[in-house]
């Protein structure tokens, strides 16, 4: 069978069950075609409630409660358990809990999906440029930590989103993140008059500050790619009136035996 998701080939998320969908394998129609996860799109909840169980499906894990929370673009995260509802307002989520799969949509921004092996926690992160900027990657490892977990047995994998190439952006762009670092200045290039940011090695900068060593990146740019992915930025460049977001879900399957 054909999977619909994309895994890391540098790092194995031993005990986890876990994929990067693609916007194919779906039942959406029109520009939404066809595995589009949103319910903040104009696409139907039928297709939607669809979608989502083929998502479940897809990771084995049919009978579990898939957990997608509510995202602004914050540096919230929050850990899950088995009665948490379904309404959770946040941009990233941890568990432990075996039943749960946890989902983050995105198209452009950077899904990251996360294990710590020894307590056996899992975690999702949606992280734009604002969510990145005001320390999402950092909570969320810290909640990681609050549930006994260690920076030291943390994967991470990156999965698709803009890549530098298609990610223009203005000089005040620039300037707000050099008033964080001087260093940022290497994370924007400059042809004619115009800069282009790299925002997955912002991401990764930012994880191997926090002291995670293991690091994925499928480097895979969701706007070039219109035939695997949704993406905001093309959506807005080819004047459309919506658009779809892609699945990024994780869970865990069995305890991790080295």
């Amino acid at each position: 069978m054909k999977e619909n998701f994309i895994k890391s080939k540098e790092v194995d998320l031993s005990g986890c069950s876990y994929g990067f969908f693609t916007r194919n394998g779906g039942y959406s129609k029109g520009i939404y075609k066809s595995l589009n996860c949103s319910r903040r799109s104009d696409d139907s909840n039928v297709n939607t409630s669809r979608n989502r169980k083929k998502v479940l499906q897809e990771l084995g894990k049919e009978d579990a409660s898939l957990i997608m929370p509510i995202q602004k673009h914050t540096n919230i995260c929050k850990i899950i358990t088995d009665n948490d509802s379904q309404n959770v307002m946040a941009d990233a989520l941890v568990t432990k809990s075996e039943k749960l799969v946890l989902c983050v949509l995105t198209a452009d921004c950077v899904p990251l999906l996360l294990h710590e092996r020894q307590e056996n926690i899992i975690g999702a992160i949606h992280a734009g440029w604002k969510g990145a900027k005001s320390n999402i990657i950092e909570n969320t490892i810290m909640k990681v930590q609050e549930l006994g977990g260690k920076t030291e047995n943390i994967s991470i994998v990156i999965g698709p989103c803009i890549q530098q190439k298609s990610y223009e952006v203005g000089s005040e762009f620039l300037e707000n993140f050099m008033i964080d670092d001087d260093k940022n200045r290497e994370l924007f290039i400059q042809k004619n008059q115009k800069y282009y940011f790299d925002l997955p090695q912002y991401c990764i900068n930012k994880i191997k500050n926090c002291g995670v060593r293991e690091i994925g990146n499928v480097k895979k740019c969701t706007y070039e790619n219109s035939n695997e992915f949704f993406s905001f930025r093309r959506s807005h460049h080819l004047n459309e009136i919506d658009y779809g977001r892609q699945a990024n879900a994780i869970t865990i399957t069995n305890k991790y035996t080295p």
